[in-house]
């Protein structure tokens, strides 16, 4: 099985997506601290003896908690989107490599992804459609110079032509 070494394969995309869930997440912890810091202030205005201190070491104690919690969170969800979009933005990668190398003329094979990324479907229906529009693909010959450049309604017409 081929392993990739890169994990930022299409850099743009990946930092985006991360920074997206990154965004969400954070926006998540901040909002939780927010509910226990109001959760904090209610229960030291409501003691009687000593809820006075408990004010005083809220400011002090939603910080540090804030500040471990984006610490902690904010790295780990880096680490854990870049290794979810990996199997995302590789075989996207991968298809549009493949692309590019059929249109610049080189030879028609198939797509292949690793087992485990996402898309096979789709690189599965590449490679339906590449059988469909050049069957010699099949038999690992390439596209002839003439189907390469004509569309198939051009070749139509070709042949209409030379019928006439």
């Amino acid at each position: 099985m081929y392993k990739r070494k890169r994990k930022l394969i299409n850099k743009p995309l990946q930092l985006k997506l991360v920074g997206i869930f990154t965004a969400i997440g954070a926006t998540c912890a901040l909002f939780q601290v927010i509910l226990i810091n109001t959760s904090l202030l209610e229960l030291a205005q409501s003691i009687p003896n000593g809820g006075e201190r408990l004010l005083e070491e809220s400011r002090v104690i939603v910080l540090k908690n804030t500040l471990w919690t984006l610490g902690v969170l904010v790295p780990l969800m880096v680490c854990v989107g870049i290794a979810a979009t990996h199997r995302v933005a590789g075989p996207a990668y991968r298809m549009t490599q493949h692309l590019k190398e059929i249109a610049a003329g080189g030879a028609v094979r198939h797509c292949k992804i690793r087992k485990h990324d996402e898309f096979s479907e789709l690189c599965d229906a590449l490679n339906a459609a590449l059988d469909q529009l050049a069957p010699a693909s099949d038999r690992g010959e390439e596209f002839s110079e003439d189907w390469t450049q004509e569309s198939p309604a051009a070749v139509e017409d070709e042949h209409k032509d030379k019928a006439a």
